[in-house]
C-alpha cells in the first residue's frame, strides 16, 4: 500500500544559488545644505584730508620769473641755427656769427601769443558738439624796440640782415622803401637772465623761422621816443621740423 503522506518543510533553497544580475546600492542620506553666509562688506578706505591748506600748498617764489635783462637778436633764415644754447658750465652760449642784437626793448618786453582754432561738429540730438577738430594753430611774437638804430630801421624797411650796415650804432644810414610782395624770413634768438650771481636763472628762446606780419605805429614828436614795433609770425622750419625752442639753465658748480 502506497504511503501518500508528503512531508512539509520550508523551501530554504528558494532563490538560493540564483543570480538575478541586479546589485542594490544602499541609499546615502542627503547631506543638509549649509546656507551661504552673505559677503562681508569691504572696509571702506579712509580718504586723506587736508587739515592745513597753507602748509599743504606747493608754492615756490623761486619759480616766479621776470626777464628784465634781455637780448634779442635776429639773423637771416639762411643762417645756421645754433646746435646748442648752453655751455657745459650751464651759461648761455654767445651768439653765433650772423646774429645781430637789436638793442633796447621797451618795458612791454616781448609778448608771445598763441592761438588755436577748432571746427566743431554738431548733431540734431545734442546741443553740445559731438567732436571738435583742430583746424589751425598760430604763434606770434610782439616786440617794440626802443632804439631807432641802423638795425631796427633796416628791419622796418624790410631788408634782409645781410643788407644791414656793419654797426648797429652807425649814425649814417639810408634806406629806400619800395613796394613789397613778401618780407624776408628770419631767425629770432632771445637770451634773458633773471637774478644775479649764483642766483641767476638763464632763459633762451629761439624761433627757427619767422616773418614780419605787422608793424607798430612810429611816432615822431617832442615827448615820445621813436619806438619801432614788430609782430612776427613764427613758422615751422621745414628743414628740421622745428618751430620754437625754450630752455632754462643755471650756472653749474665749478
Amino acid at each position: 500500500m502506497t504511503d501518500s503522506t508528503t512531508s512539509s518543510q520550508p523551501d530554504d533553497s528558494k532563490g538560493e544559488g540564483t543570480d538575478t544580475g541586479t546589485t542594490t546600492t544602499p541609499t546615502t542620506p542627503s547631506t543638509p545644505t549649509t546656507p551661504t553666509d552673505p559677503t562681508t562688506p569691504a572696509t571702506p578706505t579712509q580718504t586723506a584730508t587736508i587739515a592745513d591748506v597753507q602748509r599743504y600748498m606747493q608754492n615756490n617764489p623761486g619759480n616766479v620769473r621776470k626777464h628784465a635783462t634781455m637780448i634779442i637778436a635776429i639773423a637771416d633764415y639762411s643762417t645756421p641755427a645754433p646746435e646748442k644754447f648752453f655751455g657745459d658750465d650751464g651759461l648761455p652760449c654767445q651768439l653765433p656769427d650772423g646774429y645781430k642784437q637789436l638793442g633796447y626793448v621797451t618795458t612791454k618786453g616781448m609778448v608771445e601769443k598763441r592761438s588755436v582754432k577748432t571746427d566743431d561738429t554738431t548733431m540734431l540730438q545734442d546741443l553740445e558738439p559731438v567732436r571738435s577738430d583742430l583746424s589751425s594753430s598760430t604763434r606770434q611774437l610782439d616786440v617794440t624796440f626802443g632804439e631807432a638804430n641802423a638795425y631796427t630801421e633796416a628791419l622796418r624797411a624790410g631788408l634782409p640782415v645781410a643788407a644791414w650796415p656793419e654797426s648797429k650804432d652807425s649814425k649814417t644810414w639810408s634806406y629806400t622803401e619800395h613796394g613789397l610782395s613778401q618780407l624776408p624770413l628770419y631767425r629770432i634768438y632771445l637770451i634773458a637772465q633773471d637774478g644775479v650771481g649764483a642766483d641767476a636763472v638763464y632763459r633762451v628762446e629761439f624761433a627757427y623761422k619767422a616773418t614780419i606780419t605787422g608793424f607798430g605805429d612810429r611816432t615822431l614828436d617832442r615827448a615820445d621816443t621813436e619806438d619801432l614795433g614788430f609782430t612776427f609770425d613764427v613758422l615751422t622750419d621745414e628743414r628740421t621740423g622745428k618751430q620754437y625752442d625754450k630752455a632754462s639753465s643755471v650756472k653749474t658748480a665749478a
